[in-house]
């Protein structure tokens, strides 16, 4: 491993878990920047994790920007005193300013992906969109970053996938394994500027963000895209959601429960429940589908009752709002 010196940029528990191994193997880790949790809170990142214990048992040094998009002249002027050979950018959910790509020597890894390959799949959450779509494999990059959107040249490239039992946790166990691995093949050929780098060949598009709401449960929709709505937005992300008589109820787990057990019953309807563990399962539109773990403030499912189904004209997930 090279000793020169590398800053990482990181928040989040997957960026952690990179962080982590690096750190474990000997990276030249000169410097960790990462957010406070009120930082956190304040920005609505999902997945945070702070870094201050890792930092503390490897004696790095941690610098907590003024601002999640690192804007300010005492950020960027921070960057530049620093003077680092590369900045490693994993789990930081904001474009990294031009600014500060330019401080360091070997400019700045990072990685994207999507089920296609960059540059299809630029933009926002690539694989909760990939659970959604219900597509079977990631193809994870490494790339150089610049002041575009996912744009940067690709250092390398792996892929893994995407089985029915996985949600977007277990995708970004994946993701930190699969980031790790790319890390510890390249960081010596980049840090002496011996790699190779390829183009973006293709047309590119872009995935557009999701919010909260878009995690809405439309009954009417068949069972396995429910079931993958449900996993794709699963915590660290809001969760899905459905209502019963005006009071949001999370569903934060399910899975398919069958196809041959037929109910006489709309869409919504909770058709069995097991109070035993709390468990119940709502009707679909071409079956059943079995509620495994939810939260909901004051209410107890009860078989028969209505959940409500949230249409599609606000829904970011439709097929004609993105490429």
């Amino acid at each position: 491993m090279s000793d020169e010196s590398i800053v990482y940029l990181g928040c989040t528990e997957a960026g952690y878990e990179v962080c982590r191994r690096l750190l474990a193997d000997g990276a030249p880790v000169d410097e960790i920047v990462s957010l406070r949790p009120e930082q956190a809170a304040r920005n609505d990142v999902s997945g945070y994790y702070s870094f201050e214990p890792l930092a503390a048992d490897h004696g790095v040094p941690t610098y907590y920007p003024e601002t999640y998009g690192m804007d300010t002249d005492a950020d960027i002027g921070h960057f530049r005193d620093l003077d680092a050979d590369l900045l490693v950018v994993n789990g930081w959910q904001r474009l990294v300013p031009g600014e500060i790509l330019r401080t360091s020597t070997r400019g700045a890894l990072g990685v994207h992906g999507s089920a296609y390959g960059l540059p299809k799949g630029r933009g926002r959450s690539p694989m909760n969109w990939s659970l959604v779509e219900d597509l079977d494999r990631f193809l994870l990059s490494l790339i150089l970053l610049d002041e575009g959107v996912d744009s940067g040249d690709i250092v390398a490239t792996t892929k893994y996938e995407i089985t029915d039992h996985d949600d977007i946790r277990t995708l970004y166990y994946k993701l930190a394994v699969a980031t790790a691995r790319m890390l510890f093949e390249t960081l010596d050929p980049v840090l002496s500027g011996d790699h190779q780098v390829e183009d973006q060949v293709g047309e590119a598009t872009y995935y557009p963000k999701r919010t909260p709401d878009d995690g809405a449960i439309n009954w009417h929709d068949r069972t396995r895209d429910v079931y993958n709505l449900v996993r794709a937005v699963a915590r660290p992300y809001p969760g899905a959601f459905t209502q019963y008589d005006g009071r949001r109820v999370l569903v934060w787990d399910a899975i398919p429960f069958s196809d041959d057990l037929r109910y006489d019953a709309d869409p919504g309807t909770i058709v069995e429940h097991f109070p035993t563990r709390g468990e119940f399962v709502v009707k679909t539109a071409d079956g059943t589908l079995l509620v495994t773990d939810w939260e909901a403030p004051d209410w107890t499912p009860e078989a028969g009752a209505e959940l409500r189904s949230f249409g599609e004209p606000d829904r970011v997930d439709r097929p004609d709002t993105h490429e």
